[in-house]
């Protein structure tokens, strides 16, 4: 009866978030039944950060993770994801705003300590999922669920070990390739990656694979990606890509990966960051970047003993600086050509979630969500078509994944 409750109650909000837009600007029609498929639907976040302070430079502002409150800076907490009906998420560890920088196991594994004790205080709100099964029986509970993913450098140290020990507090997926590459591959020079996989790095991947974890391919050079999905003798995912056919970018994945994604069971998340959906976004992005790091400077000396109002005055900088992302049609044409190439079981959603900056315009914070079912609707696609995407690829891939151990 309790989470029967709860379900009703999520309907109501979600109804709320709903009727609340502007009616000049959606089809009621459409929105009506758009809603009914997202509360049907088990929505799943493949990869996001969890953060408190949102000032472009989280080294800069206070520690003060409080996933249980909707506040201006926070984009994937638990009420805007209830608000949202955002079932699921993988959060990425370390945290951004984790100074510990010359440790990265010790960062790691703190953090995985706070997370678990975090997500305990909201016990009510979110509970840790460590099962395919897990995702469905917090779901049914009218509460959040919540994963973990590591994505960093040197995650491992060189030592394969530390994977169980990850493994065993609840990580249950990892981007294996990030900033630096990993021994993981051939070389760690300029064009690391290049030749795929390293005797080391294939000892990872069939350790993942035995441990049941889910492994991301999302930011590692073409040739090592394919190196991956050979060696991998479990699915892989992208976790939070787009597509290069509409952005000629390295950083996204051209169109033979996918397909060969696909033919292994895997399946891409696109991401909602505007600079992955556009070049020419990403063009005026590092423009910005540039100014703001400019800026940035003065700022941090100004306010060195203030961490408060750092935060208040690079939100500030940031909002004079950044333009607004690209509208939620990117988003949607990435997933698309996805479709069209991979097959409608192969594709995702992975929002990489930090500070909204950036974000497709309705996506800046998980309360958007429905706005992608809505506008998938409007593309002609179907109820069932729009539920894969939305979260049942990815929980069809962790539970392939999962039952292979």
């Amino acid at each position: 009866m309790r989470g029967r409750s709860l379900l009703v109650l999520s309907a109501l909000v979600f109804l709320f978030i709903v009727l609340s837009i502007p009616a000049q600007e959606k089809d009621e029609e459409l929105w009506k039944k758009a809603k009914r498929i997202h509360l049907d639907a088990i929505v799943i976040d493949a990869h996001a950060h969890p953060m408190a302070s949102q000032g472009m430079t989280p080294d800069a502002v206070p520690d003060n993770l409080d996933l249980g409150k909707k506040t201006e800076y926070s984009c994937v907490d638990f009420i805007s994801m209830k608000e949202g009906g955002l079932d699921a998420v993988f959060f990425s560890i370390p945290l951004l705003n984790n100074l510990n920088r010359g440790n990265q196991t010790k960062r790691i594994l703190d953090d995985i300590v706070l997370m678990h004790s975090h997500v305990g205080q909201y016990s009510g709100l979110a509970e840790i999922a460590l099962t395919p099964y897990d995702i469905g029986r917090i779901h049914s509970s009218g509460k959040r669920a919540v994963l973990f993913g590591i994505e960093t450098r040197d995650f491992l140290e060189g030592h394969p070990v530390m994977l169980e020990a990850y493994y065993k507090m609840g990580v249950r997926l990892i981007t294996v390739a990030h900033t630096k590459i990993d021994p993981i591959a051939d070389t760690d020079s300029e064009g690391a990656g290049e030749g795929g996989l390293s005797g080391y790095g294939r000892d990872v991947v069939r350790e993942m694979n035995r441990l049941g974890m889910l492994i991301d391919i999302s930011h590692a050079p073409d040739n090592l990606q394919l190196s991956i999905i050979e060696e991998s003798k479990t699915p892989v995912i992208a976790s939070h890509s787009c597509v290069r056919a509409l952005n000629d970018s390295p950083r996204e994945m051209p169109d033979g990966i996918m397909k060969k994604l696909a033919k292994k069971g895997g399946a891409i998340m696109i991401t909602f960051n505007s600079a992955h959906l556009s070049a020419e976004y990403a063009e005026r992005q590092s423009e910005a970047f540039g100014k703001f790091n400019a800026e940035r400077r003065n700022l941090e000396e100004k306010f060195k003993d203030d961490t408060a109002e750092l935060a208040r005055q690079f939100k500030i900088l940031r909002d004079r600086i950044f333009t607004e992302g690209v509208g939620i049609e990117f988003l949607i044409d990435h997933i698309d050509h996805a479709v069209k190439v991979a097959g409608i079981d192969h594709v995702g959603l992975g929002s990489d979630f930090i500070s909204g900056v950036g974000n497709a315009i309705g996506l800046e914070k998980a309360s958007g969500y429905p706005l992608i079912t809505y506008h998938l609707l409007k593309r002609g696609y179907k109820a069932e078509e729009i539920k894969k995407i939305l979260g049942g690829n990815l929980l069809r891939v962790f539970n392939d994944v999962h039952r292979s151990k």
